[in-house]
């Protein structure tokens, strides 16, 4: 599998080791609106993301496991509308690596991939400084779940309330269909006709109940601010689910994602590196962006 297919594999975290210490202490519903809250005030901010992805290709005649991560480190300044991010993408089976930076300053992003520097004109900033400031999003996802306490945790001396659940029903199916997608695509079966000129008649039943998504989230109790979010989801892809006859095969699909966010508020520096500052200029729509990565966020 080449190295730029994994750029439709993986969604993006880093893990932390954790003892819960108590019980449900504080209302469910209220600690999400007090998250909501809690992001309006934000000016800067830190994050770090681990994701991993194992997958798994097997017919009578073949089996293919494919495993790749991808870890990020970023920042963003919301009063000055700039941001930064450097990922490095790995393939575990050939050792190979991609890397990536990415500015985001005065109105225009530059992106660096291997050793190349190139300068976006984009013609939509809003929506740039959106797709940055990731933490809203993720809060979101979190009210938008059947999320519950289940206990407090201790991080790097502060305590944390950790909720678990998951997305409900309409985010779950949007982010299982989007796995599906990213485990099919680059898979060694041939591709469905119906999957190509998207007109796949998929058993959605079959499909939720061979999926699973779990989140975990920990919350200050001080400030409410979403400290770190781990996505484990799970899936099993058949031709049965696909609704198609032929070929026979079975795709076993894992993520693993887990972010981050630290240094809220914190003094933010972010210098554009010098050889950025003289990369060709091209003009392209905010779409391009994302098409090059594939499902990749920064």
């Amino acid at each position: 599998m080449k190295l730029n297919q994994l750029t439709l594999v993986l969604l993006v975290t880093l893990t932390a080791s954790i003892v819960v210490s108590a019980q449900n202490i504080v209302d469910d519903q209220i600690l999400r609106q007090k998250m909501e809250m809690s992001e309006k005030n934000l000016t800067t901010y830190n994050y770090s993301r681990f994701a991993e992805a194992d997958l798994l290709y097997k017919n009578a005649s073949l089996k293919e496991d494919f495993k790749a991560h991808k870890s990020t480190e970023g920042k963003v300044d919301l009063v000055n509308q700039s941001g930064s991010w450097n990922s490095n993408l790995t393939d575990e089976n050939s050792g190979k690596i991609l890397t990536w930076d990415g500015y985001y300053m005065n109105g225009t992003e530059y992106w660096k991939i291997g050793k190349e520097w190139t300068k976006l004109q984009a013609n939509n900033t809003t929506q740039i400084m959106g797709d940055l400031n990731e933490l809203p999003g993720q809060i979101c996802l979190c009210k938008y779940s059947d999320m519950k306490i289940v206990g407090t945790e201790s991080l790097q001396g502060e305590e944390y309330y950790k909720l678990v659940g998951s997305p409900i029903e309409s985010i779950d199916m949007g982010i299982i269909g989007q796995q599906l997608l990213a485990a099919y695509f680059p898979s060694p079966f041939s591709l469905p006709e119906k999957l190509k000129n998207g007109t796949l008649d998929i058993d959605s039943t079959s499909l939720m109940n061979n999926s699973s998504i779990v989140m975990t989230a920990w919350v200050s109790k001080n400030t409410s601010l979403l400290r770190k979010l781990d996505i484990n989801s799970s899936l099993i892809i058949t031709p049965k689910i696909l609704g198609i006859s032929s070929p026979d095969f079975r795709i076993e699909s894992k993520f693993n994602e887990s972010t981050v966010y630290n240094n809220f508020g914190s003094p933010l520096k972010i210098e554009l590196p010098k050889q950025a500052q003289k990369a060709p200029s091209k003009k392209l729509g905010t779409d391009w962006r994302w098409a090059v990565f594939g499902s990749i966020r920064p």
